[in-house]
């Protein structure tokens, strides 16, 4: 696999920025990108009956509470997830850049549901760093890469990283996404965290159907499951052999959820672990 490799100092230089704006509007709004603000259907007070937490995100299934390492990207501590991010650090996350219009203030990581403070931590978020290769068209979005450095410490493992000669994702595994996205094309999110089974593809296969390159990893396909609007900026993770969850990807953009098919495009990490080394390696703030 093709590596990204910037120096740290370009990196930090050019993107670290504190309780960031991201200075232009996403041009894919108007597009089907998973990343877009989905509108809420229920208040924050709300109780869910368990029938319907228990509706299929798109073929998912709800997650048991044993993938910490995912977070919510909020405005207010309290607040809805407008996205997911992954804890790769004790003081880091990884997103998307495309989640980003507005300033990120906090992160709830660990925790199981779409809003609240009723479990897992909320942290404030200091800066971001995106990528400088990330680009956003109206054809489609490359190296969708955001890291977000935390106040303080998370409690939380992180996950581990792909390795960055690509042998954790090869064509043909199969990988897990999560999320509390759009439970159908132009639904509502869910309230509990959801994950789906998705088989990764070569690239050659995804080119067939959405125009990218190396890096950019595709999955999924099959008809009603898959990611969807809101999931953005979450992972797609394997199983290593010793039975750790490895994060090969990045939750990035799609044409139509669960449509047979269509595969989704995750942010390859395998491509960019040496430009994610060194924002980790360092805070903005030393």
């Amino acid at each position: 696999m093709k590596s990204v490799s910037t120096t740290t100092a370009v990196a930090i230089t050019l993107t670290c920025v504190l309780n960031p704006v991201v200075g232009q509007h996403n041009p894919l709004a108007d597009l089907p990108v998973h990343g877009q603000y989905p509108p809420v259907d229920r208040p924050i007070d709300s109780p869910f009956s368990r029938q319907a937490e228990r509706k299929l995100i798109i073929g998912g299934e709800i997650v048991n509470g044993t993938k910490s390492y995912i977070a919510g990207l909020r405005y207010e501590s309290d607040g809805y997830n407008f996205c997911a991010g992954i804890l790769i650090s004790p003081t880091h996350l990884l997103s998307a850049s495309h989640c980003v219009t507005g300033p990120v203030r906090w992160a709830s990581i660990g925790s199981h549901y779409y809003n609240g403070t009723q479990d897992g931590e909320q942290i404030r978020v200091l800066s971001v760093a995106n990528h400088p290769d990330y680009v956003n068209d109206n054809v489609h979005i490359t190296h969708d890469f955001m890291v977000l450095e935390l106040e303080r410490p998370s409690k939380f493992k992180p996950v581990k990283l792909a390795a960055i000669d690509g042998s954790n994702d090869k064509a043909g595994a199969w990988a897990t996404s999560l999320g509390w996205g759009y439970t159908q094309e132009n639904g509502t999110m869910s309230y509990e965290l959801k994950h789906v089974k998705q088989q990764v593809l070569t690239n050659e296969e995804c080119m067939k159907k959405m125009k990218i390159d190396d890096s950019v990893i595709c999955a999924g396909g099959v008809a009603n499951e898959s990611t969807c609007a809101g999931d953005s900026g979450g992972p797609l993770v394997v199983e290593s052999p010793d039975g750790e969850d490895v994060l090969i990807g990045v939750v990035s953009w799609g044409n139509i959820c669960g449509k047979a098919g269509e595969p989704g495009a995750f942010s390859r990490v395998s491509s960019a672990r040496k430009w994610i080394e060194s924002i980790t390696s360092r805070s903005c703030f030393k």
